[in-house]
Order: structure tokens, then C-alpha cells, then sequence
């Protein structure tokens, strides 16, 4: 049996997603997971060339679910000192020259929301390999309670439309149409008030490809859905990351009953 999306989704929010489960509680937070490396070999921060340094989050709990969360960023820690560092020092043509201010690779995090139901990290990126700093966003959303408890959630599973039938072979899932319609409104609007600088070339394609509903979103403390789409993919550079708060009655509005 299919549940109907709009029923689904009134389900989902009113059960789920900020109700705040009988036994579950917000994570504390601990001492983040932190390292540094830099170059040349035996530099120190204040001599160094280049300098690659990450912080990464933690929590206090001994719950299933915060022991995931613990062991999900000690993995990437583990990678940025094994891998992303190396990958990015062997990509660098020449180190910066005297007198010159030291390249950088700075990958730190802000928890954005923390609730019973779902702890949501933004992961930056800002790095500076000698022209203009440049920043990335990726995110990472967890659910702290039900059946996904110390798992990393999609857009479908946040909002219980997770697709039956054979519906999700099809491609797009029916949570991301809703957001690339709601979107591409929003886009149309600010072009016209000439609130945003968007490409004049930019068609709804262009915004399928460079952002992906499922994974390219967080919540905030107010409990919104905020999606993102990487500088200079939809609009000139100078916009920076461009973001798409909703909140759950938006996006309710937008469910096909």
C-alpha cells in the first residue's frame, strides 16, 4: 500500500520531525575533534607554507546513536589527515612566495540544529591556494531517535516520503520535485525584483544539476528545511553560497494531496 504524500508528510511532522521523541533528548556536545598539518615537513603554524586544519564534531553521550555520530566523523578525520591533505598538496603547483600570506585549507563545522529528533551539522570548506578564498558547504543531518537512530537522513526520510511502489526507480524523488518547483518560483521571483544576479541563461535543468534536494540541505534552530547550491553554480560569485530556507508549512503547501 502507498501512503497519499500529503498524508504522509502531515504524519511525518506531527509524529517525527519536532514533536521530540518520550525518551529521547538533545545531544551533548563535546570536545570537537581537532588536528594540523603543515608544510614544509617540521614548519610550525607560524612558519608554515601551506597549513591544513580541521575540526570535526563530537558528543558526550554513550547512546547508540551518539556513538554513530562520534565514529561517522572520526572516519572523516581519519581521511582529510590520510588522504585530502596529501591529494591537495601534491595539486599545488608552487608555495606561496616571501613576504606572501600562507595557503590554507581550513575545514571546520557549525551545528545548526539540535533537537530529541535529528542533529544537523554544516560541514565549511574555505580554502586559499593564492587568488580569492573560496568555500564549500556539505551537510550532514542525523536522526537521534526512531528507526533511523544514529543514521544520516535524506530529504525523503526527513520528511516521511520515502517513495513505495517503485516510484523512487523512476529518478527524482517526489520530495525533491517539490523543492525544485518551490525553488525555481523563488528564483523567478528575485530575478524579477533583480534581488538576486541569477544567470539569464538559467533554466530549470541547470538547477537540477547542481543541486540535490536529498543530500544538499540542513535545518536550522527554527526548524526549516535550508537548502544550498555550491558560488558561482546559479548565480556570479559575488552571490556566494545561494540558500533556500523552508519551512515545514511551505513545504507542506506544497504536497499534492
Amino acid at each position: 500500500m502507498c501512503i497519499k504524500p500529503a498524508a504522509a508528510f502531515c504524519a511525518a511532522l506531527a509524529l517525527c520531525l519536532w514533536a521530540g521523541g518520550a525518551l529521547a533528548q538533545p545531544a551533548v556536545e563535546a570536545a570537537p575533534l581537532t588536528g594540523a598539518l603543515y608544510e614544509p615537513e617540521g614548519a610550525d603554524a607560524q612558519t608554515a607554507t601551506y597549513v591544513f586544519g580541521y575540526a570535526y564534531p563530537q558528543l558526550a553521550g554513550d547512546r547508540p546513536q551518539d556513538v554513530a555520530v562520534n565514529a561517522y566523523y572520526a572516519a572523516l578525520a581519519a581521511d582529510a589527515s590520510a588522504s585530502a591533505a596529501p591529494e591537495i598538496l601534491a595539486a599545488l603547483e608552487a608555495p606561496p612566495g616571501p613576504g606572501m600570506p600562507a595557503y590554507y585549507t581550513r575545514l571546520e563545522y557549525t551545528v545548526t540544529a539540535n533537537t530529541d529528533d535529528y542533529l544537523s551539522v554544516l560541514l565549511t570548506s574555505r580554502q586559499f591556494l593564492g587568488n580569492a578564498e573560496t568555500e564549500r558547504w556539505t551537510a550532514d543531518v542525523f536522526a537521534m531517535s526512531g528507526v533511523y537512530a544514529g543514521r544520516r537522513v535524506s530529504l525523503s526520510q526527513a520528511m516521511g516520503l520515502e517513495q513505495e511502489d517503485g516510484a523512487a526507480a523512476q529518478g527524482v524523488s517526489y520530495a525533491s520535485e517539490l523543492v525544485y518547483g518551490l525553488v525555481w518560483q523563488i528564483i523567478g521571483q528575485q530575478t524579477a525584483l533583480r534581488q538576486r544576479d541569477y544567470d539569464p541563461s538559467l533554466t530549470l535543468a541547470d538547477l537540477e544539476r547542481v543541486l540535490s534536494p536529498e543530500n544538499d540541505f540542513y535545518l536550522d534552530a527554527d526548524g526549516n528545511f535550508v537548502f544550498y547550491v555550491q558560488a558561482g553554480e546559479l548565480a556570479g560569485e559575488v552571490e556566494g553560497i545561494v540558500t533556500f530556507p523552508f519551512s515545514s508549512a511551505e513545504l507542506l503547501s506544497a504536497v499534492k494531496p
